[in-house]
């Protein structure tokens, strides 16, 4: 899989670092290189950072690949449920192009090829505050005390004896 950078204005960002994670896997890698990622069933995301600009976040849609549509016809629900569990039968879109200030989600089937992806804008994001200093126009978060939870009240120990239970038993043949 390859992972793209650009700005807001459409310019490339190489070696920005990016996280890709998924229920299987957590790597990190440069954005302009390539890496094997292990497929799975759920969705893989994708947040890269460079400093000075806002994050460039993305999701990449798992989706059945053809190999797994055989494999069920081939192997029956022996097939499926390996492929299922291995992540062999999933794939995500090959190559992806990430724009920092931006969320996008990438779906393998919008893919021809193995052309780049520019995904849909979903939302944006914003450029993290320096530490100890809020973003500009921020203000700072409300604490309020934690309010304790009521004790629980007391109950009286109830008495169980055997003949209680005699009820619960099947009758005696």
């Amino acid at each position: 899989m390859k992972i793209e950078t650009r700005t807001p204005a459409g310019q490339v960002v190489d070696g920005a670092k990016c996280l890709v994670t998924n229920d299987k896997n957590d790597a990190v890698m440069r954005s302009g290189q390539s890496l094997p990622v292990r497929r799975s069933s759920a969705n893989l995301n994708i947040e890269c950072t460079q400093p000075g600009y806002a994050p460039a976040s993305g999701q990449a849609v798992s989706r059945v690949n053809t190999g797994m549509v055989g494999n069920i016809l081939l192997g029956g629900v022996i097939g499926a449920a390996v492929d299922s569990g291995t992540g062999a039968g999933f794939n995500y879109p090959s190559w992806m192009q990430l724009v920092f200030g931006e969320v996008r989600n990438f779906d393998r089937s919008a893919q021809t090829g193995d052309q780049v992806t520019v995904g849909v804008r979903v939302g944006e994001t914003k450029l993290a505050s320096v530490a100890g200093k809020p973003a500009t126009g921020a203000a700072p978060p409300q604490v309020s005390p934690p309010v304790p939870a009521p004790a629980p009240k007391a109950q009286p120990d109830a008495r169980v004896s055997i003949d209680d239970l005699a009820g619960l038993l099947p009758p005696k043949p």
